[in-house]
This record gives C-alpha cells, structure tokens and sequence, in this order.
C-alpha cells in the first residue's frame, strides 16, 4: 500500500435517496455512522434513538464487494438500544470508477405490462430470477422476441415492485409486450458517465402544454440555457418540434431541469398545445429508430426574458462550454432503502433525513493477499 490517506466528513441525506461520494484514491476500508439515529444531534438534525435502524456501516472491498458489514440498532430499553451485527442484504456499497463502463449480469424479462393510460410514462417488467436492481439504476434490455424496436434501450428504475419486478418510464401503451433479457449499466445518482459530451436522451413523452415537458427515459444532464433538438420519427407524431415550416430544424432553449428518479424531465420554452400529440407507436410499426432529443448547445439565458432572437442563432454550432471538461468521478455510491437489513426493502439510507459522519482510508494502489515471509 502507499501513500495512503485518511479522509473524513459529513453529510444530511435526502430521504430513501442513494448517496455519491466522490473519492478519487483507491478505497481500502470506508465506515459510516448514523449520527441522528444513535441519538446525536448534528447538521441541525435532532438525534433519536429508532429501533430496527442501521447506524453503522462498514466496507473493505477486499472482501466485502457490494455488501456492508453493518450494526442495527433494536428497541430502546431506557436510554439504550442494543446493537446487532450483520450484514447489508442488498443496497450497501459500490465503488464507481465513472471512466469505466460495468455491466451487470444478465437477466431474463419474462413480461412487462404496458401502462394503462396513454399520459402516464409507466411500464412494469417481471424477470424469470431476482433482478437485484435498486430505484436508479439504469438498466438495457435486449433480444426482445415480439418488440425488437426495443432493443438495447436504457432506462432507469422508477420503483421496485418485487425481487422479480421493476418499473421504468416507458409508455408501451400501444401494446409493446415482449420477453427478453436485461441486465445493468450503471445508476442515475453517479454523476454522469459521459466523460465529455451531453448524451442524447430517448423521450418517454412530451406534453401538449405551454411551456412544454418532455420526459426521458433516463436523467440527462442538461442545463437551463441549453439548446436541444429532436429527431422524432413521424410514427411517434408531434413533428412539428422537428423541423418548421421552411425545413430548418427547431430548436429549443432550456428554461427548468427536473433529474428526480421518475421525474426526468426538461421544460422547454414551447408552446406545444396546439401540436399533434406525441405517442410510443403499436408493435406493428416495427423497425423504427427511436425518438431522441440532441444537445445542439447554449443559448443564453436571458433569452428567458423575451430577448430576440430566440434561442440565440449560435445554438447550432455545438457551442458548449462545459463540453470537453471531464466530468467523469470515481468515488462510492451509498444505497438506500427502508435503513434496515431487510433483504426486500432494505438498504443503509433510510426513509428520513439524518446527519452522517463517514471515513475513507484510501490509497493511490492496493496490493492485497501478498504473502509476507
């Protein structure tokens, strides 16, 4: 080992919400503890003794890879709670390397369940096994037998129904149903993976509303002031976003960016009331390409206050300030869940917000198992 570094600190979780913490080192041992469940006010949150609540947790990825020894607290017994060993059943740790692409194990789609209702982005996938995927991660699924138009889709977990179901927002109103395969290539709160560019984004809908949403199928990493485009098959409707009347292509000025796991939506300064409604097209359509909004560059902002022209006429020459900084992070991604171990619903951030104390033992390499004579 060389080099190596003790680095600590603080942070209030967002309820039922997984954590990134950007860590550059190689990471040997990280330990957090519950402040505010074992009773400890801090960060302005009031401490209180919870039964059945992880309030400490640690992790060697040596030998603890995608779990975490834990410490649960029981029922308080006067002003204790006992303590109970064990382990994370599901959604601990995972060490992120954001320049690396990691795929997870491949799993079969049995079914999905189309929405029930033409506005609402929803579809429920059932898997032959235990998927093991957690609210926002993102998933692709291939080999779909019956809907082929699908395949190699990423979309990102909305909710965990079951170990065998999930729901992203696609809307397969118009009767998608496949069987298939699926497996995971990454998670929603790990800061973007494309190291230099905005990504394109497959829409899962666009409203017929002043200003206009559209949603995505993942977050995307846009900012108030980008300008987008679309490229939307005419099976999907609403062309009118385009191209115009004279054949250019529409662009779009971002006003408002909503990443929430099962929001993932833009508001773009458009009226599109009076378009023709945008829709996921019947199996029958198929081959199809898929509908996608581009990042074409920055307008500027003040075009939010009615300044002409609109958006700004350099939005078509990728001019993107941020475009070549290497966003890309290694660090740890902290799973949530109801706080407990519980191998349904479990995971080390729980349903409230709390103050954390967390500690790295990080080096710039590792040599582990090397015998010593």
């Amino acid at each position: 080992m060389s080099e190596t570094q003790i680095t600590t600190g603080t942070f209030k979780n967002v309820a039922s919400t997984p954590l990134f913490l950007p860590i550059p080192n190689y990471i040997n041992r990280f330990t957090l503890r519950n402040l505010t469940r074992s009773g400890i006010t801090a960060l302005g949150v009031a401490g209180s003794l919870t039964s059945d609540r992880i309030v400490e947790a640690y992790y060697a990825p040596a030998y603890t890879t995608g779990t975490a020894l834990i410490r649960q607290n029981g029922t308080v017994s006067g002003v204790l709670a006992p303590v109970n060993n064990g382990i994370a059943a599901i959604n601990g740790f995972t060490i992120v390397n954001g320049a690396s692409y990691q795929q997870g194990p491949t799993i079969a789609v049995a079914s999905f369940v189309p929405t029930a209702n033409a506005t609402l982005q929803a579809t429920v996938f059932t898997t032959g096994a235990a998927h093991g995927f957690k609210v926002g991660d993102n998933v692709r699924i291939v080999g779909m037998t019956t809907a082929p138009q699908l395949g190699g889709l990423v979309m990102t977990v909305v909710a965990v129904g079951s170990p065998t179901e999930f729901t992203t927002m696609l809307n397969t109103f118009n009767a998608l149903t496949s069987v298939g395969s699926v497996y995971k290539v990454g998670n929603a709160y790990i800061q973007n993976s494309s190291l230099y560019f905005p990504q394109n984004r497959v829409v899962a809908g666009i409203t017929q509303a002043n200003p206009m949403v559209v949603t995505t199928l993942v977050p995307q990493n846009y900012a108030i002031g980008d300008v987008v485009r679309f490229q939307i098959p005419t099976v999907f409707g609403m062309q009118q976003i385009v191209s115009g009347t004279n054949g250019l292509p529409v662009e779009f000025t971002v006003r408002a960016v909503n990443n929430a796991v099962g929001t993932q939506s833009v508001t773009l300064e458009a009226d599109s009331t009076a378009y023709t409604a945008f829709a996921w097209p019947v199996a029958a359509n198929y081959p199809l390409s898929l509908p996608v909004m581009v990042p074409q560059g920055e307008g500027n902002t003040n075009n939010l206050q009615g300044i002409v022209p609109f958006p700004l006429p350099y939005g078509n020459q990728n001019v993107l300030s941020f475009a070549r900084q290497n966003t890309a992070l290694n660090g740890i991604l902290i799973g949530s869940g109801d706080g407990t171990n519980s191998a349904t619903t479990g995971g080390i951030i729980g349903s409230t917000v709390d103050a954390w104390e967390w500690e790295a033992v990080t080096s710039q390499q590792d040599f582990p198992n090397v015998p010593i004579y």
